[in-house]
């Protein structure tokens, strides 16, 4: 990786066997454990000369459940000690320990439910004040006797979904509600997208309601493990693949009125900016990327567009639910109009993506993406074009699959940028080819 003049204490702030123990003496997480059982490094978002954010995540013991995230903010080391004084003025309302200095590695180090941008999450976390907001008419609306929490997925400065178990004088069984809470209004839009969806579209979460004053949606219960590529690789009669292209085809059928959209400019737009980011955080790679993409984008203008449908626009393993007989689709956060193809690209990629990861061959998921394509087409009832999916593909790869591992600064995915290429390459030199032994994709 390039060095970056901006952030000259990245590899700090990147290396946990450094970090752990400043982080224990900052959030007092010391544990007697072996150091498994201590800070690891979690989610990463980096823009070159710009920004650098850090999720730690604690995975010894504690008393606190709540308690095992940090997140570091990295600054210039002339600015840091500003930037500490501007965050401190912008909140009166933190705790002390919410938001901590460090000079070396200079950044801001903000201690978990206290988030920059997150302003509520203490006060979702807080189970007196949940228990009396839960009871309002506009939320569940009903007496709460008691109530626990967890928190299931933490995006700093952009998300947290949190479960509560809510036991109520109705039933002896808890009742399970979801929670996530936004950094700013966008949940509002992703509530009226849910609403509408709640009767067309049985594969997903019921919503029950968006409260302004948190920025915090509300979703029931929707039963299920996230899927995974061992399970979609142990289910040897492809039930699971067909079910996958049913939901997709059925949320793609819907009708819904919404201002987001999503389009082929979108997608160029991420190919052109992937061999940039590469220059910036694997110049090796650069070339390699853009002659890829320069060969994609000179068959772009083949591209014909299809009919605009409703788009999830976040099609992943992790975001489909299943309980052992029946599948669910989480995560209506991105859901916008456009062309159904590119939703379709980007779930085949992240479905060549767990693969990869999980040590697969490539040959092996494609019978797995094969089945999924023809199951879309039968339950959408319409025919696909094939190569255009195939470019599609070959470009999700590119600016999802690459570009969102050298933003992420993600080792495990780097390690495989030769193998998403040669991928991408071959997807793309098949966008001439016929449809093929029984219309497949691949």
């Amino acid at each position: 990786m390039n060095q970056d003049p901006q952030f000259p204490q990245m590899p700090a702030a990147l290396n946990p066997n450094l970090m752990g123990p400043l982080l224990d003496w900052l959030l007092d997480c010391a544990s007697s454990q072996s150091s498994v059982n201590g800070w690891q490094i979690g989610e990463k978002r980096y823009k070159p000369g710009k920004s650098l954010l850090v999720g730690y995540r604690w995975t010894g013991q504690s008393d606190n459940p709540h308690s095992r995230f940090a997140t570091g903010r990295l600054c210039s080391p002339a600015e840091v000690n500003r930037e500490f004084e501007r965050e401190l003025a912008k909140r009166p309302d933190l705790a002390k320990g919410g938001l901590t200095l460090l000079q070396h590695p200079a950044m801001l180090v903000w201690a978990f439910p206290y988030d920059r941008k997150l302003r509520h999450l203490p006060t979702l976390l807080d189970h007196a004040a949940m228990t009396i907001r839960l009871q309002a008419p506009n939320l569940l609306g009903i007496p709460v006797e008691g109530l626990q929490s967890e928190v299931l997925h933490y995006l700093a400065e952009r998300s947290c979904m949190i479960r509560y178990s809510v036991q109520t004088a109705e039933s002896t069984q808890p009742r399970l509600v979801y929670a996530k809470n936004y950094a700013d209004d966008a949940g509002r839009e992703t509530f009226a997208v849910m609403r509408q969806l709640n009767g067309p579209f049985n594969w997903g979460a019921e919503a029950l309601a968006f409260d302004a004053d948190t920025l915090t949606l509300w979703q029931a219960h929707l039963p299920g493990q996230a899927l995974t590529w061992a399970a979609l690789q142990a289910d040897s009669d492809g039930e699971l693949a067909d079910q996958m292209g049913q939901c997709v085809a059925e949320l793609h059928a819907c009708r819904i009125d919404t201002p987001r959209r999503y389009t082929q400019v979108d997608v160029v737009q991420g190919l052109l900016a992937t061999p940039t980011l590469a220059e910036q955080v694997r110049p090796e790679w650069a070339g390699r990327i853009a002659r890829s993409v320069n060969s994609l984008l000179a068959q772009a203008l083949r591209q014909t567009p299809s009919e605009r449908a409703t788009l999830h626009h976040d099609l992943k393993l992790n975001n489909f639910l299943y309980d052992g007989q029946c599948l669910g689709l989480i995560d209506m956060d991105c859901v916008c109009l456009g062309d159904p193809l590119l939703d379709l690209a980007s779930l085949i990629a992240n479905i060549y993506l767990n693969g990869i990861r999980d040590a697969a061959s490539i040959e092996s998921i494609h019978p797995l993406v094969n089945r999924l394509v023809l199951s879309y087409q039968r339950h959408r009832q319409q025919t696909l074009s094939l190569t255009d999916l195939r470019w599609q593909v070959a470009a999700a790869l590119i600016h999802e699959v690459v570009r969102r591992s050298l933003r992420q600064l993600d080792e495990t995915r780097l390690k495989q940028i030769k193998r998403y290429l040669a991928l991408s390459d071959m997807y793309a030199a098949h966008c001439g080819q016929a449809a093929g032994v029984a219309n497949v994709l691949i």
